[in-house]
């Protein structure tokens, strides 16, 4: 049998995928003649865009680019390769440290926007809303279909670590199969969180659901694939005689009987990254398991499975002799003060020269100065905790088990031994009153941290037992509609009895100004090889680098100057200048592109388009209709996405009918704008439509474009 197994975008490409080793590794040792090959298609990826290598994908945009900078500006004149020699290399001077600091603020951007634009493409697509023409396939695919094609393996299967890497993957997925008629499947840890049935449901080309620890699993698979005959496979969801079975959780896996992690197909100088850095586990599950909030166990079921330390020891020294590697990540849910002293002193008596960072580290007591400098001396640098909160209360609210004395305590300790702390916050936790939040915020302005908004997860203690809490639970909220089905996420829309909303308690944050973070780097890869340096010993921070938007104008301007201007470059330059907020320049640009262009170009309906949204934002919808009607010799049909903005205009002018044919036509067409269903429930109220102005705002929650 010949298994391709790919990770896809987006994630920060600093570190080999940890889950397919994990895989390839227990493969290679049930099932040696098995053919694996194991692919980073996310780090290949950002290498082709940061190399310029990707073509100009600013046609595919579903909206011409409205309010839009196109990617393929960023990376033009060489910045791509300069970020890739500024992130590649640890910063010594001050000089190099700006340096540093500005090419990550810069690719934190550009992975941004990538993200964006490419959602904006493939949504639609992902929902069966839109097709993709092979012509746009190829843009897209074009590398990742040419590997398929060598390859020709028998099962092309995505490993799906977060909802930022699935979106890719179904889009590729299904072209994969149209095009070759191979065999697909998901897994990874986020197919713990979502219903393996709802997918198969959704996407009748997809074959095979992995869901928990895979390792047993995927042997199993292989073993049945000559038969196809996959009853009694746990973890497993697929079609079987007609019909979808998801079958029962695989049983817990012996960790101790497991191989090392297999890393042999990734090409480690090709990461963003100054030196490798490879993810390695202690324990399966979390020692601690009682916060309120946390779902992050799910793959692993409840039982907590810890290695012997001797076995972790053996393992780090295994991968420094096969591949040279010498700074390690911890990647566990949590590690125990005990299983770091053993670690440490391990490290220090087999004289192992390495040097690692560690997540999931708690606020323990046993965690004091004695214990973080013997880790120091083994070679810790960067340890990545969870504060969530500088209230007592909700501390004990979330079951997190500190105090807040404790954790100052911690910090300054980890900063005396040279250990750097980083630390993470949730905002809004359910029953937050505002005089806990002004002491939160207060604590926020004295120690650099990570915030986030609160999110009510499928299977965390506060939604198994929501009454305790003082929540109501509401509807999941949905990550994709397909004619054949939904997908939901694993988070909720929920209501509390007292307390601020997480939306409320972010903007207080916001508004109370800003507050401390840890200097700009690339992720707890980077964090950990920076923690051997004097990166944070300084809060200095060089000028902010030039936006996006700022960039693309100067690409831009430089194409002028060189007389390369066509349609194309008024639409970019118009997206430039609207994201920019530059609207009276953008109306200039948009209109030079009018005259420009003749009547029947792409380049002229997606400037009329930009120019029409203009004038509805001027409150002009008698002109805006005017530039988006059939007149001045147009024959064609109107395109989908002008259907918004006609749309908006009819409402403006108090004729909901004519809005809501409009609206009608657009989503026929496949074509959706975040604002349109609740323009549509608008106009069906005013038409005393009062089901289909419930259905439009159902529509709307569902997704997610208003606040719940």
């Amino acid at each position: 049998m010949n298994l391709l197994l790919a990770f896809t975008p987006f994630h920060t490409p600093a570190s080999p995928p940890f889950g397919l080793a994990c895989l390839k590794g227990a493969l290679a040792k049930a099932r040696p003649q098995t053919a694996v090959s194991v692919r980073d298609w996310n780090l290949a990826f950002f290498r082709r865009w940061l190399n310029g290598e990707m073509p100009d994908l600013c046609h595919l945009h579903p909206n011409h680019l409205l309010g839009t900078v196109c990617p393929s500006l960023l990376l033009q004149n060489g910045l791509g390769a300069r970020i890739l020699t500024d992130l590649c290399h640890l910063p010594t001077t001050p000089d190099e440290q700006a340096t540093y600091m500005q090419a990550a603020r810069i690719l934190d951007d550009v992975y941004n926007r990538l993200a964006h634009f490419y959602h904006d493409i493939l949504f639609p697509v992902v929902e069966g809303r839109q097709k993709l023409s092979r012509q746009a396939a190829d843009a897209l695919f074009g590398a990742e279909l040419a590997e398929i094609e060598a390859v020709q393996p028998d099962v092309v299967g995505f490993s799906i670590l977060a909802e930022q890497n699935l979106l890719y993957a179904l889009a590729l997925g299904q072209v994969i199969k149209q095009r070759f008629n191979i065999p697909i499947m998901l897994g990874g840890a986020m197919m713990s969180h979502l219903d393996p049935v709802e997918l198969l449901t959704a996407y009748p080309w997809l074959d095979f659901v992995f869901f928990g620890e895979a390792e047993g699993s995927i042997v199993a698979f292989v073993d049945a694939w000559p038969s196809q005959e996959f009853r009694g496979i746990g973890g497993l969801a697929c079609r079987e005689n007609g019909r979808i079975a998801q079958h029962q959780h695989a049983l817990p896996l012996d960790i101790s009987q497991l191989p090392h992690p297999d890393f042999s197909d990734y090409a480690f100088d090709d990461y963003i990254a100054p030196e490798p850095v490879l993810p390695i586990i202690t324990s399966r599950g979390c020692y601690w398991g009682k916060c309120t909030f946390c779902s992050h166990t799910r793959p692993y079921g409840p039982v907590v499975r810890v290695r012997q330390p001797q076995a972790v020891i053996d393992e780090m020294a295994h991968q420094i002799e096969r591949y040279g590697a010498r700074r390690f990540l911890f990647v566990d849910e949590a590690i125990s003060p005990r299983m770091m002293r053993h670690l440490s002193q391990m490290i220090l008596d087999r004289g192992l020269d390495v040097q690692f960072g560690m997540e999931g580290v708690r606020v323990e007591e046993a965690f004091d100065a004695n214990l973080l400098r013997l880790a120091r001396r083994a070679g810790l640098r960067w340890v990545y905790v969870g504060i969530e909160s500088a209230n007592q209360r909700l501390l004990d609210l979330i079951e997190k088990g500190i105090t807040i004395e404790r954790v100052e305590r911690f910090i300054e300790t980890c900063r005396e031994v040279g250990i750097i702390p980083q630390l993470s916050f949730i905002v809004g936790l359910p029953s937050t009153t505002e005089a806990e939040l002004r002491e939160e915020i207060a604590f926020l302005k004295q120690h650099p941290m990570d915030s986030s908004s609160f999110v009510l997860m499928l299977g965390s203690p506060l939604h198994m037992r929501a009454a305790e809490f003082g929540v109501r639970v509401e509807d999941k909220q949905l990550l994709y509609a397909t004619p054949n089905g939904i997908v939901q996420a694993p988070r909720f829309y929920f209501t509390t009895e007292s307390g601020l909303s997480p939306v409320t308690a972010d903007a207080l944050v916001e508004a109370s100004g800003p507050y401390p973070k840890m200097r700009p780097h690339l992720g707890e890869v980077h964090a950990l090889l920076l923690g051997d340096t004097k990166f944070f010993d300084s809060d200095a921070r060089p000028p902010a680098p030039a936006t996006g938007e700022e960039i693309a104008l100067q690409t831009l301007g430089a194409q002028k100057r060189a007389g390369d201007v066509n349609g194309r470059w008024f639409l970019h330059t118009a997206g430039c200048l609207e994201a920019a907020g530059r609207l009276e320049e953008a109306a200039t640009i948009i209109q030079a592109g009018l005259a420009a262009n003749g009547r029947h170009s792409v380049e002229r309906d997606g400037l009329a388009l930009h120019a029409a949204t203009l004038l509805n934002q001027s409150g002009q919808h008698q002109q805006a209709l005017g530039m988006l009607g059939k007149g001045n010799g147009r024959r064609a049909p109107i395109p989908a996405a002008w259907r918004g903005e006609r749309a908006r205009a009819w409402f403006a002018l108090n004729k909901p009918a004519k809005a809501a044919r409009e609206i009608k036509s657009m989503l026929k067409a496949g074509h959706e704008m975040c604002w349109i269903y609740h323009i549509q429930a608008l106009c069906y109220e005013q038409l005393n439509r009062p089901q289909e102005a419930l259905a439009a705002l159902e529509k709307a929650e569902a997704r997610d474009w208003l606040e719940p």
